[in-house]
Order: structure tokens, then C-alpha cells, then sequence
């Protein structure tokens, strides 16, 4: 038997009635999981405190990948952050560095016995109209049902998943549809491989939520094309994508959401280029 722990966060936005604007600032919405052993996470967690150290860096402060951005902007106009930006203790350091730390934490994933990473995408230009909770829940759901077919060759491996907290409101509906399918299941008859209770923790408080955010910010970033993101992406990521029996990435570590044989066609591309 062995207990797994999966760390799930997500990158970019998502709403029913999109504008140009919003598609153009907000192009996809990524949730990533992070599957591991659970006797791996005091390694992963002394690892990446060692790395902060190294980069000076405040234990106590979480780095998140959406800081990147503004931060880079800010040094490159030449402007001075607010005292109010919550990415403000960064003020004296220089975004190249901080994007190294980012990089050099994820090179940590080669040290653990297990990872698996497990990657839901909407194209916002694409999808539908659908409402919101609806999008929420499918991108559970399919996290759910690879981790369940990941872990279901040995009868008594378990899981726990941990999600960031987002707010009241999405946090109550989450657990409730996660406890639903737990108990009656979906196309998967019986979840049995994944702990009944879904568990909400603070970003700032947890290492794997933080991992779990590198690779959705990284995948968001290598979806828009941007260089850092498509190293960090293609080197620390992309070999620890959950895969079928020939290697196939799409449909067993990368899904889209929905299904769309237009969206799967353009994350192809994005991945053979």
C-alpha cells in the first residue's frame, strides 16, 4: 500500500460571457495537479526551503508564479512597486532571478521516487458558453479520474488531494462536488483509490500547492508562447506528464475541457512545435 499526496492549482480565468479584452488578458484557464508520494513531501519541503535560503529569499513569503509578470514590467518601465502590490518585498530583486528561483525549485521534482503531473485546460476562445461552476467541476473531475486510473493498479493505494483556497463560496462548492462524485461516482464507478474529503489549504502555507502553481503558470506561459515559460515547461514539466500505454500525453496528462478536437489540435501543435 501507498498513500500518494496531489497538490491541485490553477492559472488564468475563466467566465460564461467573455469579451475580446477578457479572452485576449485571459486566453486559457489551467488547473495542474501534482501527484507524489506522501514519504517524499518532508524531502520536497526541506529541498525548497534550502533553495530560498540559497536565493536569499524570505521563508515565510510565497513566490507565485503571477508575480513573474508585473514584476518584469515594473523593472522594465523603470517604475517603483507599490507598497501595496502583494508581490512588493520583491522591490530590490531582480525579475531574472526570481524566474531562476522558480526554475531551480522545480528541478527538485527529479530528487522524488514518484511525481505525476496531470494538466485540464480551456481554451476560453473556444469554449462555449458555460457556466462557470460547470467548467469548476469538470476540471475536478477529470483530475479526479486520472489520479483514480493512475493509482487503481494496486487495490490499496490512497490518495488526498489538496487544492489552493479560493474563496468561500468556490471552496463550499468544490468540496460538495468532489464528496459527490466520491460517494456516487460518474463514469468511474467508485472512487476508491481517492480519500472521500477534499482538503482546502492557503497557497502560502503549502509546498505542494506552490509546485502545483509553477506548473499551471509555466503551462499557462508555454501555451501564449513565452520562451522562459516553454524551457521551464518543456525541461522541468513536460517529462513528468501522466501518460498512456504509448506514451500519449494528450487525454492522459493533458486534457481539455471540454472535450474539443479543435482545442486537442492546437495543444498538439503547441507540443510538436
Amino acid at each position: 500500500m501507498s498513500i500518494y499526496f496531489a497538490f491541485s492549482d490553477e492559472n488564468g480565468e475563466y467566465k460564461k460571457d467573455m469579451n475580446e479584452k477578457f479572452i485576449k488578458s485571459s486566453p486559457y484557464y489551467v488547473r495542474a495537479t501534482f501527484l507524489m508520494l506522501a514519504s517524499d513531501w518532508k524531502k520536497l519541503n526541506m529541498g525548497f526551503r534550502r533553495i530560498k535560503q540559497r536565493f536569499k529569499l524570505p521563508l515565510e513569503k510565497e513566490i507565485k508564479w503571477s508575480y513573474l509578470w508585473p514584476l518584469r514590467k515594473y523593472q522594465r518601465d523603470g517604475r517603483n512597486i507599490p507598497e501595496n502590490k502583494p508581490f512588493y518585498f520583491l522591490k530590490d530583486r531582480d525579475y531574472n532571478e526570481v524566474i531562476d528561483f522558480v526554475d531551480s525549485s522545480l528541478t527538485l521534482l527529479s530528487d522524488l521516487n514518484y511525481v505525476k503531473i496531470i494538466i485540464t485546460i480551456t481554451s476560453n476562445r473556444h469554449c462555449p458558453r458555460i457556466n462557470e461552476n460547470d467548467i469548476y467541476k469538470m476540471h475536478i473531475q477529470d483530475n479526479m479520474q486520472r489520479i483514480e486510473m493512475e493509482l487503481q493498479d494496486q487495490e490499496d493505494n490512497l490518495c488526498v488531494l489538496f487544492i489552493d483556497s479560493v474563496s468561500e463560496k468556490r471552496n463550499k462548492f468544490l468540496r460538495n462536488v468532489y464528496f459527490d462524485m466520491c460517494q456516487k461516482g460518474d463514469f468511474i464507478q467508485h472512487y476508491s483509490h481517492i480519500k472521500d474529503s477534499l482538503n482546502l489549504e492557503y497557497s502560502h502555507h503549502s509546498v505542494g500547492i506552490q509546485f502545483a502553481d509553477y506548473v499551471a503558470g509555466s503551462f499557462g506561459g508555454f501555451l501564449k508562447g513565452y520562451e522562459k515559460s516553454k524551457e521551464i515547461f518543456n525541461k522541468r514539466i513536460r517529462p513528468y506528464l501522466r501518460t498512456g500505454r504509448n506514451r500519449e500525453i494528450l487525454g492522459f496528462g493533458i486534457m481539455e475541457v471540454p472535450t474539443s478536437d479543435k482545442v486537442r489540435t492546437h495543444i498538439m501543435e503547441k507540443l510538436n512545435a
